[in-house]
């Protein structure tokens, strides 16, 4: 799986829980060649029974910091 997904295109990943197994988050510049990568990495993967896309349309807020002043530390004794 890491291997597949070592491409420029797949910009994270995250393994979770619920409806779905990962979440990929992936930048193209075109329609096509989402469908290509889409192509790439889902059809020709036999381990891949479903999958969904969502395309964002506009960038709304983004932010991956973590302000840690701000979380109590605790300690287990």
């Amino acid at each position: 799986m890491r291997k597949r997904l070592s491409v420029p295109e797949v910009q994270q990943c995250y393994y979770v829980t619920g409806d779905v197994d990962f979440v990929l988050v992936v930048t193209v510049a075109t329609m096509d060649e989402y469908e290509a990568l889409a192509r790439k990495l889902f059809y020709e993967n036999t381990n891949v029974k479903v999958f969904r896309s969502l395309v964002a349309l506009d960038l709304v807020k983004v932010g991956l910091g973590v302000d840690l002043s701000r979380v109590k530390s605790t300690q287990v004794r």
